[in-house]
């Protein structure tokens, strides 16, 4: 009987030890996690933003470099297609876009990196990528969209990790991509307009919630194909892109959180060759993806803050993209409370005028503002003596608003498409996006008369995104 009682107890000890190894167990600290793409993959792969998803042969794959000798170990044996790999805050789980079969749209997944176990969390008829995990159990992605009026482009989400509570929080005809998340708790994500132009590429930064939309970094004119932002622990924030004015040099820019405008640093050119997609370590150091030609393959290299690039792993059947390096994490995002009002459908905006243009401009009596919408105008109404006004318009309508002389010339604007969520309330100084400016310290006219309402501020949300309404309401009742 005694033996009998040790020999059990022998069995269970083993029984939770295997299983607490297995459960705890999780790529070490120093391991990098890539996209490896086959060499047969032809795709132009200098190009960012929707062109990923046209990649047929990708898979996520991990090593150690400190054993330069061992294997690759292959994330995503299960999918045809793997991209766009994030880490978990803890390191313990990954969120990537994925096809199961080759004609599958692209959908975001969640792998323990644990266990193995893979999640599905979306399940829709559009392309979904670039998940990012937030700070409150959520993550947030971007999904395409096509129009016949306005073109195509992609809408910015976020749900829960179990795929509920799906929402849109980018209400705009841009294609927004390549999100990260900021120390403050808001998401910052490259967004270029395509209708009724195109436009630039910019860095936008909005909460989680889809509130307090605004330029964060406007990229300079002679820079394209911008790469995912990355923040580093000295809140430092590194991107790449092509610039066009100086023989399509690839470029690694760094610019500070604190002062974006003025510390624009270059930290590494090429000439001949590109920098695909980066991310900082601890270190300072950059772990980059990098080819030195056209003929070679992109690998992952290590740049030092000398500006030298050391080869971290290559191979000549593949190329190696978004790298990703397991370490304590600089940050942990802050975690920021909505001020959404479901309850109401609109929201309200109060402009005012500049000390500078108030003194170079004197009285705007004569002017108009017009409010334009993706399909005209939706009203005209003077501006007040000081240039403010005052309005109220439908939640998740993109708007612009730009003011007009007594001939109906432009004076101002127009200013980038713009929206407001369920109870939002903005203010806006001045016609220049970037609002560096402090305002006025005076009370706007504006405000001593009734708000005016937009006509139509209680119809429904961008019609390329009358589907997208839907597929929100149906992660909603998964709740």
């Amino acid at each position: 009987m005694y033996k009998k009682s040790i020999l059990l107890f022998i069995l269970v000890f083993s029984v939770i030890y295997v299983s607490s190894v297995l459960v705890n167990r999780s790529l070490p600290v120093g391991h990098i996690i890539m996209t490896r793409v086959s060499a047969e993959d032809l795709m132009d792969l200098s190009k960012t933003g929707l062109h990923k998803l046209e990649l047929q042969k990708a898979q996520i794959v991990s090593f150690d470099p400190d054993k330069p000798g061992s294997s690759l170990s292959i994330l995503t044996k299960d999918f045809t297609a793997a991209i766009t790999p994030e880490l978990s805050p803890d390191n313990r789980h990954i969120v990537f876009a994925a096809k199961k079969e080759a004609g599958d749209n692209w959908q975001i997944h969640m792998l323990n990196l644990r266990n193995s176990r893979v999640t599905q969390i979306t399940d829709n008829s559009r392309n979904c990528f670039d998940p990012v995990f937030l700070p409150d159990e959520r993550i947030a992605f971007s999904c395409t969209w096509e129009d016949l009026r306005f073109g195509s482009g992609s809408t910015l989400y976020t749900a829960r990790l179990d795929g509920s509570n799906l929402n849109p929080i980018t209400y705009h005809p841009h294609t927004d991509h390549s999100s990260t998340i900021l120390h403050d708790g808001r998401i910052m994500v490259v967004s270029q307009q395509v209708y009724p132009e195109t436009g630039p590429s910019k860095l936008l930064a909005l909460r989680p919630d889809g509130t307090k939309s605004g330029l964060f970094y406007e990229i300079p004119d002679d820079y394209e194909n911008i790469s995912k932002v990355r923040e580093s622990k000295f809140n430092h924030l590194y991107y790449a892109a092509v610039n066009k004015q100086n023989g399509n040099r690839s470029t690694l820019l760094r610019f500070s959180y604190n002062n974006p405008y003025n510390s624009k640093q270059i930290i590494y050119s090429s000439e001949g060759g590109h920098i695909h997609s980066l991310f900082p370590e601890n270190s300072g150091n950059l772990l980059i993806s990098y080819r030195a030609n056209e003929a070679e393959m992109f690998g992952i290299y290590r740049l030092d803050q000398k500006g030298i690039a050391e080869p971290v792993y290559s191979d000549n059947g593949y190329h190696f993209l978004e790298p990703l390096f397991i370490e304590d994490k600089p940050f942990i995002p802050r975690k920021l409370p909505s001020a959404l009002r479901e309850t109401r459908n609109f929201g309200i905006v109060v402009f005012v005028e500049t000390p500078e243009s108030m003194a170079e401009g004197g009285s705007f009596e004569s002017d108009n503002i017009q409010v334009i919408g993706v399909e005209g105008i939706l009203d005209e109404f003077p501006v007040m003596e000081d240039g403010s006004f005052y309005v109220r318009m439908g939640a998740r309508t993109p708007v612009r608003f730009q003011r007009v002389n007594s001939q109906g010339e432009i004076v101002k604007g127009p200013t980038s498409w713009l929206w407001f969520m369920t109870g939002e309330r903005r203010g806006f100084n001045g016609w220049d996006e970037k609002q560096l400016t402090a305002p006025a310290n005076r009370v706007p006219e504006a405000i001593n008369h009734p708000y005016i309402d937009i006509p139509g501020f209680e119809s429904s949300i961008l019609v390329i995104q009358n589907d997208e309404k839907i597929l929100s309401e149906a992660g909603n009742e998964n709740q």
